[in-house]
């Protein structure tokens, strides 16, 4: 199974509410029991301190302005 969280916060890079501390233990208990599990966060800049591998995956041109879109790791979980 393939499971992506769509979110803006994840404890411990950023927290403002509840949504921070459930993302960021589910997908590595995910991960415990054999799931993909993986997290898509916006790039705030408490974000990308906290994923220092991240990578370019990708550039694209959208609707809403230019986007670069990352790929790392923060505890062992795959971050977008």
């Amino acid at each position: 199974m393939q499971v992506l969280h769509v979110c803006s916060e994840m404890f411990p890079l950023l927290k403002t509410g509840g949504l921070a501390d459930v993302i960021g233990a589910l997908p590595a208990a995910q991960i415990a029991d054999g799931v993909d599990a993986r997290v898509l966060l916006p790039a705030f800049p408490d974000i990308r301190r906290g994923v220092t591998d991240a990578q370019v995956v990708s550039r694209r041109d959208t609707f809403a302005g230019h986007i670069t879109l990352l790929f790392g790791h923060y505890n062992g979980v795959g971050i977008t």
